[in-house]
């Protein structure tokens, strides 16, 4: 598949046409921002170029979007489905805000991606199934929100996964055995939901696993 993201100016076509979307893209996130008691989002105006905008960390050359770091900023607001035209996102770190609202499927274009903190919000609905297309996650936290539904078995793709934090939220079902499969995970939190049946013997296989807090559900046995 080719890159969305060139590693160059090479080709500044395409460039200039992602700066756009990226910018078009980041000033939509800005108008779903209902509170902002810190004016963090002042900075996000026509009189300096996105990349210097605060939260925002762009590719030297490109000026693509990499990184979306507004956490423990107060704001209240939605996550737009725009979000998805952020295609060279590697890391968005929402967490310890206010957003509500559910997990746009858009954020399933995001590719590159490999960090997603949204904790600490209130965000509701499901895990979007297609975030499966985001091979690269390394880091998925929606620790403390209001997400329902079960596990998606569609996420079982995510073979990169360190960090897997799900705790107090309203999950149901059962904890899938395909977790095991993540050989790199070191921390799985699930603590705090509504899963029920017995923990997989397949979680056994994770080997680095430091961190595993399951409890506040309503599994039985070992």
């Amino acid at each position: 598949m080719m890159s969305t993201c060139p590693e160059s100016a090479a080709f500044p076509s395409p460039t200039l046409l992602g700066n756009e979307s990226d910018r078009l893209a980041l000033l939509d996130f800005k108008k779903r921002i209902t509170e902002d008691p810190l004016s963090v989002m002042s900075s996000w105006n026509h009189s300096i170029h996105f990349c210097s905008w605060v939260g925002i960390t762009c590719h030297r050359a490109t000026q693509r979007v990499l990184i979306l770091d507004l956490e423990d900023k107060q704001l209240v607001g939605s996550i737009p489905p725009s979000i998805g035209n952020l295609t060279c996102l590697i890391e968005i770190s929402l967490g310890i805000n206010e957003f509500h609202g559910e997990i746009p499927q858009e954020m399933g274009q995001l590719r590159t991606l490999k960090s997603l903190n949204l904790s600490f919000n209130s965000l509701g609905g499901k895990i979007p199934t297609n975030m499966s297309h985001c091979t690269q996650l390394r880091v998925f936290d929606l620790l403390s929100n209001k997400i329902i539904g079960s596990i998606p078995r569609q996420l079982s793709s995510w073979l990169s996964l360190t960090v897997l934090q799900l705790g107090t939220n309203n999950l149901s079902g059962t904890i899938p055995g395909w977790i095991g499969n993540f050989s790199s995970l070191r921390s799985l939190r699930l603590c705090c939901n509504n899963f029920q049946g017995s923990i997989p013997n397949e979680l056994g296989h994770i080997t680095n696993l430091e961190i595993f807090v399951v409890g506040g559900n309503n599994l039985s046995g070992d």
